[in-house]
């Protein structure tokens, strides 16, 4: 469940991971060194790069996250790729509540 994308102001192309659907409808995906989330407007924030990882702490302004806009393409492909109910994903099932 990966996308290759470049969001914001990143230099070049991220491989993203991208989360199961959220009860609200954003989109959560994450790379080596950031985490985002959006609407399927493509409105939502980007964290600042995190040498040791990003989590969802770093999508609060207070760490430095940032508003963006996602564009069209990457919001479609997160959402083609997002895993859905019953899905496998790293040996386990995908159990949406």
């Amino acid at each position: 469940m990966q996308i290759n994308a470049k969001i914001g102001k990143i230099r070049t192309a991220q491989s993203w991971t991208v989360y199961p659907p959220q009860k609200d409808g954003r989109i959560i995906i994450q790379s080596s060194h950031y985490i985002a989330v959006f609407n399927r407007n493509g409105e939502g924030l980007l964290s600042k790069r995190q040498p040791n990882g990003a989590y969802f702490v770093h999508l609060s302004p207070l760490c430095g996250a940032e508003p963006v806009r996602v564009d069209t393409t990457t919001v479609e492909a997160a959402l083609a790729v997002q895993p859905q109910p019953g899905d496998v994903v790293m040996g386990g099932m995908v159990r949406i509540a």
